[in-house]
């Protein structure tokens, strides 16, 4: 390859012209550009024919006639979605963004009918799953700030979380506590019957009981075993329903994003103060605490009002299936949210504070590096697993502090191999494997060409298939992009929102996502800079784009290579296949977030 040489002109600044940065140097499109491009085509072409073939033309669901879940929410049919808009946004087509809406619209209709949803959001489950269904809600207004039934269902949705709905009583402004584990647009569920937890039972067999103090019952067997003279199942859902059903828990923080995405179409203060005091009051609990979140928090504000005192044994608490770690990961997406409103980078305190707890109580087993991630009173911290890098590493994308490097080379340095995806990302923006976006990128191409040999050949009856059946088939891969292009941790299915250094727009056609066979590459990442490497592999026509600082425009970019900008964004003009690279020097979280574009 030709080594890439840059042309900068910067042209004045204005309130109403950008600064433009021309790349005029032509390139030898280098082969991670040509496999971005690609890997953007075939999401494109694969995301329409997944819709066709499980989609009906009114946009409901391929699916059962009836569905009869208990609790079970539409969280997996949203979920199959998730890559739609976020994709048209990256870069891809806006006919993603298009059939996304409609699926969208077709689902809640579906569900309502089912019984699951009401008033067009899930009427009563957990923010594990709120999250898991919500997380496509939030591209939306990434692509289209403007519609107004979007952001419309956001304002209401958020209310149901903030205490403006009566219906929805979800949210105890005093205590600053939403004050069910189960809630929803019918507000807080208080208590549980074995109805409820139909079928969820079936999965809940395989793994250890919620408690070990539950009359007559020994053994996870007891959650499948309803017998007249000897109802376990009963048992077993009438002490949670107990000691679990009222009052906070750890895993509701995951409810940040839906109220950060009523900010980001209305810039409502309020939505800032709510926040501030929800996620603060988890903070002041966890500092009372001696430095771990509690899981749990009774009506009257009081933590282990109803677990006999203990700050463990919450749903999806410490002695949960996956213990500390839905605490870490519910805490992690919450701080995020808190610093991109605030623009306050203590928020990042709490879930860092719950990795180094983890960490400090780690042993190595076999060679192996371990933590514990479950606790109670009898066992201690038990139940010891490999440190997953994920929340380190994607906490020092955010942060870039050199305290959060340090846990990723002890992660780096426990391994023979990387084969993280997350670590080997941290690797690349620190210099080392070169190579990675290629791997990154034929590894997703792979991805998509399995998925479409299922999607091509699907006969299956749909009154048979189960309920994460899209999930299992969606073709749509996009964290990798969103690492790659972005310079952003990947957006975690369990309820997160999008958070990255940049974001893209095609300034010839008005809209969100890279121009046409326009190639990107984050290649740095520091506290106050992004470097990037830029190609436009069309030869016979020029791109123009635009480069926002931050998703949402919450950063200012100072400089481009050494040229003074000062603004939320700037416009960068490619010749025909011409390249370059470009290192902003950013302030960050100085904005004000807002879905709106650049250009409004």
């Amino acid at each position: 390859m030709r080594r890439l040489l840059l042309l900068v002109f910067a042209a004045t600044s204005t309130a109403a012209e950008p600064v433009t940065v021309r790349l005029s140097t032509p390139v030898d499109p280098p082969e991670w550009a040509r496999l971005e491009r690609q890997l953007i085509d075939e999401m494109d072409r694969a995301g329409v024919e997944f819709y066709k073939t499980y989609v009906e033309p009114d946009g409901t669901l391929r699916w059962k006639e009836r569905y009869e879940g208990g609790m079970n929410s539409s969280d997996d049919a949203y979920e199959g979605f998730r890559g739609f808009s976020l994709h048209t946004a990256i870069g891809g087509s806006t006919e993603l963004d298009r059939l996304h809406r409609l699926v969208w619209e077709g689902i809640t209709r579906q569900f309502t009918r089912y019984g699951q949803i009401y008033r067009e959001f899930d009427s009563n489950w957990d923010w594990m799953h709120h999250g898991e269904g919500y997380v496509s809600f939030y591209a939306l207004g990434l692509v289209q700030p403007h519609d107004e039934r979007f952001r419309d269902r956001s304002v209401r949705f958020a209310a149901m979380y903030t205490g403006e709905d009566p219906e929805a009583p979800n949210y105890d402004p005093d205590l600053k506590i939403i004050r069910a584990v189960m809630n929803g647009s019918r507000g807080p569920k208080m208590s549980w019957t074995k109805r409820d937890w139909i079928p969820t039972n079936a999965n809940l067999v395989y793994y250890h009981l919620p408690y070990d103090d539950i009359p007559g019952v020994d053994s996870p067997t007891g959650w499948i075993n309803d017998h007249p003279d000897n109802d376990q199942f009963a048992r077993i859902v009438q002490v949670m329903s107990d000691r679990m059903a009222r009052g906070d828990t750890a895993i509701n923080m995951t409810v940040a994003p839906l109220i950060a995405n009523a900010y980001l179409y209305t810039g409502d203060k309020k939505y800032v103060d709510w926040t501030r005091d929800y996620i603060g009051a988890w903070v002041e609990r966890t500092e009372a605490n001696n430095g771990i979140t509690p899981d749990n928090v009774g009506l009257s504000g009081e933590v282990g009002e109803y677990t006999g005192g203990n700050w463990w044994g919450a749903y999806y608490g410490w002695r949960w299936v996956r213990g500390g770690w839905d605490v870490v990961l519910a805490s992690y997406t919450a701080s995020k949210v808190a610093l991109l409103l605030t623009g306050d980078r203590d928020w990042l305190d709490l879930p860092r504070s719950q990795l180094e707890l983890l960490h400090g109580k780690g042993r190595r087993e076999d060679g192996t590096w371990k933590i514990p991630i479950r606790y109670d009173n009898d066992a201690g911290w038990h139940h010891f697993v490999p440190e997953s890098p994920y929340a380190a590493v994607n906490l020092w994308a955010i942060s870039q502090k050199a305290e959060d490097w340090r846990r990723i080379e002890e992660l780096i340095a426990a391994r023979e191999e990387i084969n993280d995806p997350d670590l080997a990302w941290a690797q690349f923006l620190h210099g080392d494997r070169e190579s990675l976006p290629e791997e990154a990128f034929r590894r997703d191409l792979h991805f998509i060409a399995e998925k479409m040999e299922l999607i091509e050949n699907e006969h299956g009856d749909p009154e048979t298939w189960f309920d994460a059946k899209w999930m299992a088939t969606e073709p749509m891969p996009t964290d990798n992009l969103v690492r790659l292009t972005l310079g952003g941790p990947p957006v975690q299915k369990r309820g997160e929102m999008l958070h990255s250094f940049v974001r893209y727009f095609d300034a010839a056609e008005r809209r969100p996502g890279l121009p046409p066979e326009v190639a990107v590459l984050v290649t740095g990442l520091a506290d106050d800079r992004v470097d990037l490497e830029l190609v436009n592999t069309n030869l016979d026509q020029a791109r123009r784009l635009v480069v926002q600082a931050g998703a949402y425009g919450e950063h200012q970019a100072v400089s481009v290579n050494g040229v003074p900008v000062d603004a939320p964004s700037l416009e960068v003009e490619l010749a025909p296949g011409a390249g370059g690279k470009l290192s902003i020097e950013l302030r960050r979280w100085v904005n004000q977030p807002s879905y709106q574009f650049p250009w409004d």
